[in-house]
């Protein structure tokens, strides 16, 4: 939790550029387009989060450059998004990924946490893609990201809700007849992703405030479908995920030599699985949250109050 007295107030609202609540509609041929090539590069379970993620953001994304993804991986999501892909910056802390990701986008290995993205490039749109719940220092990173905000920047940041892993018929059952299960069950999931901040949006909102963010608008992502199906593959997905460590790449990337016919039942059970892409916040199948946030002044902390008044007490 961030301590009461060093939550600062939200800085005064500009108008949005856009109403907040406003979301465009995705072409279903896209929709089919990326289910097709992410279902010859990842797991199911994968493809079900990343295409949900991919609708969402061209649902509200501003379309402004250059754009910086934090936690690019292999930079596999921008062979799909209409870009100019020189004007696409990536960062991540695995070489191996940041090497695949070179081939796609401009890409640098970097801990957000510890040093500001591509010094002297200022960006118009951020992009965390269930990237910022596994950094430790979440306010360092916040205000190094702030630091590379051009100064009418957006930014959009997908993190798991807190009750993710309590999600599907199994662990809702558990918490009904036995919560210590379901729990060790959630402590388990959420420690194999090594997810450091499970927050609900109020949350975020104080975090992205104290650091120069106001946050527009933010929404859930999930429906029951997606979700079911989701768990239910999850088991060979942990398989390709212990594949893809000592390869570097998922054994789904083989289904790219086999007929398009022979992929077709599986893209129409992902475009069943997530017609309902954007939910509400409160809603009960919401797995994670899209957040929306615009580039604020600065807050001042009782560190820079500090400074301010030693100054103005020596000037006198």
């Amino acid at each position: 939790m961030v301590p009461d007295d060093s939550v600062p107030a939200a800085p005064e609202s500009r108008e949005p550029r856009d109403p907040p609540g406003a979301v465009r509609e995705v072409r279903d041929e896209d929709i089919e387009r990326w289910i097709y090539a992410y279902l010859s590069h990842a797991p199911l379970s994968l493809t079900l989060r990343e295409i949900n993620r991919l609708i969402a953001i061209e649902s509200v994304a501003s379309g402004s450059g250059p754009v910086l993804d934090v936690g690019c991986g292999d930079g596999f999501w921008w062979t799909l998004r209409a870009h100019d892909r020189r004007e696409v910056y990536g960062i991540d802390i695995s070489a191996r990924e940041i090497a695949q990701a070179r081939t796609r986008i401009t890409a640098m290995l970097t801990d957000v946490s510890a040093e500001q993205a591509f010094p002297g490039t200022e960006f118009a749109e951020i992009i965390g893609n269930c990237s910022l719940e596994h950094v430790p220092d979440i306010d360092a990173a916040l205000s190094n990201l702030r630091k590379s905000a051009a100064q009418d920047a957006r930014l959009l940041m997908f993190v798991p809700t807190p009750r993710w892993a309590y999600q599907g018929r199994l662990q809702s059952w558990l918490l009904r007849r036995a919560p210590r299960v379901a729990m060790s069950i959630s402590g388990a999931l959420n420690g194999f992703f090594q997810h450091w901040h499970l927050y609900d949006v109020k949350v975020w909102t104080a975090l992205l405030a104290q650091n120069g963010w106001r946050v527009r608008a933010s929404y859930g992502l999930g429906s029951a479908r997606s979700e079911f199906l989701f768990r239910a593959f999850m088991p060979p997905a942990f398989v390709e995920f212990l594949a893809k460590k000592l390869t570097g790449f998922y054994p789904s990337k083989l289904a790219r030599f086999l007929p398009r016919a022979m992929l077709t039942p599986a893209v129409r059970l992902v475009q069943w699985a997530v017609s309902d892409p954007l939910v509400a916040v409160d809603s009960p199948t919401a797995y994670e949250y899209l957040i929306i946030a615009d580039a604020a002044e600065l807050p001042e902390t009782r560190e820079t109050r500090e400074t301010r008044d030693t100054r103005d007490t020596r000037d006198r």
